[in-house]
């Protein structure tokens, strides 16, 4: 069989390097296009734009004008990014006044690759030769604003390569995935988990409520139960639920467009974290939402009395006593309202407020079990879900003081969380009652 010589690309004199170059020229994230009249990402030409813009003059947080700007880094230094901006080429001159109308292009997509032909750059050959589609590229003389700084590129990035001189519209576009050291998160990574957080509280009503079906539909942020909907909680039928409450977490999860990118042991342990503290956090929340805190609510509708007084929901059953009731959750209870509910009251945290929170601490408590290959993915995400959450903070003299409460609120979910499991771990080993053995999985590490 006669075999072919494949000649190196060269790109401006050097063999052609697809992670260099499609770098941004500023914080060496993965680029989108030419804004502003040099190659960079859309994080980066917004600052420019705005602080062009907004005619915004910064100093050094280091004194010394040299601060590296890599994205990796959570708080880079403004003067030293506006200054690299300059040094690659941004004109100020190109900022254009603001529009008064809402038309946001995107240019990781390939038409926006298209519209910016400047960026459309030699591909590399067969390097996803299983999906291929012949292009035609003419593209557009306007210029477009750049994407703001929470709108980050899709995880799979389309490669544009123009073909030869005798046809200079067609070209090939070779979808390849982007290496982790270049990886920019999915866009809008907190709207998706609030639209399906939203959709979680539809299905709980649908689940656990006997409401007319007229008012079981239709996904929103509002409590999934009113006080009709609430009982007292009878432990054997919670348990039966649990597999149920796994199920909505694991939707919830997979929300997150860069789960299917992780490896199978990173989204076992990213699963098992995110059951522990879901199943702290949700509970706290809809009890919130209820505003009856006389009662705490579990995410089917059972709720127990935080009153000593009261015994709903801490009678004896079959499988477990009131006195094995109140030893294993009473103290649970308690920290779970002093250290997180009343918090979030104090505060009134909102319900998008809540997402960010339970983001965070998803992402952030998995971080340790996560391996080195998943977690540029985590971080990028960490830094992605802040910048939404302080976006989504409302503005104010207090803007910084409340995002800084909401993400205290990370210690005490963490300290409950160890707690639970340490609870659940001496009624398993003391045979107390008979947890779901699934859930046992999960807090045993053994999945």
């Amino acid at each position: 069989m006669d075999t072919v010589d494949v000649k190196p690309i060269i790109v401006d004199g050097l063999p052609f390097d697809p992670l260099r170059q499609y770098q941004c020229k500023v914080c060496s994230a993965h680029a989108t296009g030419f804004h502003f009249d040099a190659q960079s990402c859309s994080a980066c030409a917004a600052f420019f734009r705005r602080t062009v813009a907004l005619g915004k003059v910064f100093r050094c947080q280091n004194g010394d004008n040299k601060c590296e700007i890599v994205y990796t880094e959570r708080n880079l230094c403004r003067k030293c990014r506006f200054d690299k901006c300059l040094l690659i080429g941004m004109k100020k001159e190109s900022v254009r006044p603001k529009k008064t109308v809402n038309a946001v292009r995107a240019y990781c997509t390939t038409s926006g690759l298209k519209r910016n032909k400047r960026f459309a750059t030699v591909s590399v050959i067969n390097m996803a030769p299983s999906i291929k589609s012949p292009l035609s590229a003419p593209s557009s003389q306007s210029t477009s604003e750049p994407v703001s700084e929470s709108e980050e590129c899709q995880s799979v990035q389309p490669i544009v390569a123009p073909s030869s001189s005798t046809s200079p519209t067609r070209s090939v576009v070779e979808y390849a995935p982007m290496s982790h050291a270049f990886y920019r998160p999915a866009p809008s990574t907190l709207k998706l988990l609030i639209e399906e957080e939203m959709r979680i509280s539809e299905r709980r009503r649908i689940l656990f409520c006997e409401r007319p079906v007229g008012s079981l539909l239709g996904a929103s942020n509002s409590c999934p139960f009113m006080q009709a909907d609430i009982k007292p909680l009878c432990f054997r039928s919670f348990r039966k639920s649990i597999r149920t409450h796994i199920l909505l977490i694991y939707e919830w999860l997979r929300a997150w467009p860069e789960y299917s990118m992780l490896g199978n042991n990173d989204q076992i342990a990213l699963l098992r974290k995110c059951v522990l503290y879901h199943t702290v956090l949700d509970p706290c929340f809809i009890t919130m939402q209820l505003g009856d805190m006389s009662k705490f609510v579990m995410p089917n509708g059972g709720y127990v009395s935080t009153r000593e007084d009261c015994d709903d929901g801490w009678q004896d059953e079959k499988e477990i006593s009131r006195e094995s009731k109140k030893m294993i959750y009473w103290p649970l209870l308690d920290g779970l309202m002093s250290t997180i509910v009343q918090p979030m009251i104090d505060m009134a945290i909102t319900f998008e407020e809540f997402v960010a929170l339970k983001a965070l601490v998803s992402f952030q408590g998995t971080m340790c079990d996560i391996s080195d290959d998943g977690r540029p993915i985590m971080k990028h995400t960490l830094d992605a879900i802040c910048r939404s959450l302080h976006e989504i903070v409302p503005d104010g003299d207090k803007k910084a003081m409340r995002f800084g409460n909401i993400v205290l609120l990370l210690s005490p979910v963490f300290d409950t969380a160890l707690n639970f499991v340490e609870s659940h771990h001496k009624v398993h080993f003391f045979d107390l009652w008979h947890l779901d053995s699934l859930l046992l999985q999960f807090l045993k590490n053994k999945v």
